[in-house]
């Protein structure tokens, strides 16, 4: 369960990097008012979240952990 934990966690922090539609700023294309701590695993700033879309990508990662 800790690896899949691990996986969905690093897909969440993917999806940002990779600035798609999964978490993105709230106003415009400000990438920088976006701080991401993997460490931590905090993502914080004024983010739009498409929860949809975060349900998806959680579950397509449980799929190919399983």
């Amino acid at each position: 369960m800790n690896d899949i934990r691990k996986a969905c966690v690093r897909a969440v922090f993917d999806a940002l990097a990779e600035h798609g539609d999964v978490i993105r700023p709230a106003v415009g294309d400000e990438w920088d008012g976006i701080d991401a701590s993997r460490p931590l695993g905090h993502i914080v700033g004024y983010i739009d979240l498409d929860v949809t879309d975060l349900v998806d990508l959680i579950i397509d990662t449980i799929n190919k952990e399983l």
